[in-house]
């Protein structure tokens, strides 16, 4: 009997780097033979070849964040831009494609899981259990959330998700192809899995993660994910839970300081971030050269910029996001910067402005989950249970941290202007797409471009047609 790296056959055939033969034999993937990975230095390697993976640009190190804001209406194309521009036009088949990254990364932590479930449970296997069930939660909440229709959401009663696999595949002769082919669960059923993964996870981990904070999973991330995860199923009680445990237990917290983009150059109110070291630089394909060029200090009279220098500046902030902001009180409007580029007056944003060292351009972390969020998740989860009396407790704390004071809206307004600190905080972050596509509402595009209702089928992504060629049992998305 041949383990495969609890693959889906139809993944490892359309990546098309190895034959057919090659993918029976698990010493052709690994740097050591088999039998020198079954153990808990082997899975500790294999989920941190994981992180090595969600660094790519093509996944959290640049698209997961940026291609939400591209879909929605915080951002535009800077003209002559390459990059993006059919998911600017949403154009169909052209959403956010993870499907090939994250069930490579799913592979490699069901094999750790593998392992770790034949040895004794000491705290530091129980570490990396935990750790190996989060990163398989967060790919499976992006898969969920990109492929598949949300939670009490669904269209036409369409309620198919993605294929769920938390076994260890194994051949035993016979068609590959068909033995490994798995059809697309239930939206309901991989939502229920990602909050089990998530629960357990924290339960391994606690007690357990000492070391991992904030640059590798750990107990309070794990809760912090959750929290985002019962927030897009509509489950604001869990929401507010998790939430509310977070906020009483994580070591950082909500930032009050004047300078707002201390957030991302020190991690200030990091959960969880991807971290950098210099050799994996993403230079030119990282967030700070989609978003802008090297700043080289020059300014006009006006206070603009020039524009030039290092970076691809893809993107520019709308004039719409900007008018949102209180120039003169409210901390995030340090994190925009003016420039003139061919004449043309923009807006780019600096929260991803290669912090770490001033002359490596692209040298950043990347923040995946803040504390602020655990704050506003708590605060419109309150606002969906009518519990206006702590919604507004919450969002005026948060708005003063800002700046901004508290608000004045009534209650029948509360909701909305939660999400419309939402919208500002977490802008540039990855999130604006999803915050409207949870909750049902139309996607909202800027530039007099055409709202995208939620009912259009491109809001759901396509499944690419290798993987559909492979695996015979899958179903595409209506529309495509």
């Amino acid at each position: 009997m041949k383990t495969l790296r609890n693959i889906l056959v139809l993944l490892l055939i359309s990546i098309g780097l190895y034959s057919c033969d090659s993918l029976l034999d698990v010493e052709t993937k690994h740097a050591l033979p088999q039998e020198d990975i079954e153990n808990e230095d082997g899975a500790r390697s294999l989920i941190i070849g994981v992180y090595d993976l969600m660094q790519e640009p093509t996944f959290a190190g640049r698209d997961l964040l940026t291609l939400p804001d591209v879909l929605g209406d915080n951002v535009k194309l800077n003209a002559g831009a390459t990059r993006y521009t059919r998911q600017y036009q949403f154009t169909p088949y052209y959403n956010i494609d993870i499907w090939q990254a994250a069930y490579r990364q799913i592979v490699s932590l069901n094999e750790a899981l593998f392992y770790l479930n034949k040895l004794e449970e000491t705290p530091s296997v129980k570490a990396l259990k935990g750790e190996a069930l989060f990163l398989r939660a967060y790919d499976y909440f992006y898969l969920a959330s990109i492929y598949g229709r949300m939670p009490g959401r669904l269209v036409d009663g369409f309620d198919l998700c993605v294929p769920l696999v938390t076994e260890p595949f194994f051949n035993n002769g016979g068609n590959i192809s068909e033995q490994a082919s798995v059809a697309r669960d239930k939206v309901d059923v991989v939502w229920a899995q990602i909050v089990k993964d998530l629960n357990d996870a924290f339960d391994y981990m606690n007690g357990n993660d000492k070391g991992n904070f904030p640059y590798r999973a750990s107990a309070i991330s794990a809760k912090a994910l959750l929290s985002r995860v019962y927030l897009y199923m509509g489950k604001w009680t869990e929401s507010a839970e998790a939430a509310t445990y977070v906020l009483n237990n994580a070591s950082v917290k909500i930032y009050s300081g004047a300078q707002y983009t201390s957030i991302f150059s020190s991690g200030a109110e990091s959960l969880w971030q991807l971290h950098y070291t210099e050799p994996e630089n993403l230079l030119s394909s990282s967030l700070h050269s989609v978003y802008g060029t090297k700043d080289d200090g020059y300014r006009d009279a006006e206070g603009y910029g020039n524009g030039k220098g290092t970076g691809d500046a893809t993107l520019s902030v709308t004039d719409d996001f900007v008018a949102l902001i209180d120039q003169a009180k409210d901390i995030r409007f340090g994190a925009l910067r003016k420039v003139k580029v061919s004449g043309q007056k923009l807006w780019w944003t600096i929260k991803f402005n290669s912090w770490q060292k001033a002359d490596l351009f692209g040298l950043d972390d990347v923040p995946l989950i803040r504390i602020s969020e655990m704050i506003l998740n708590r605060a419109e989860a309150y606002a969906h249970l009518n519990n206006m009396t702590n919604a507004r407790k919450d969002i005026n704390e948060f708005r003063v941290c800002r700046g901004i004071g508290n608000t004045s809206v009534p209650d029948s307004g509360l909701l909305e202007e939660i999400l419309l600190q939402r919208r500002i905080e977490f802008a540039f972050e990855g999130h604006r797409y999803f915050d409207r596509k949870r909750l049902g509402l139309d996607i909202l595009r800027p530039e007099g471009l055409p709202t995208i209702p939620y009912s259009d089928y491109r809001v759901v992504a396509a499944i690419g047609t290798t993987e559909l060629d492979v695996n015979k049992l899958l179903v595409q998305n209506p529309g495509y």
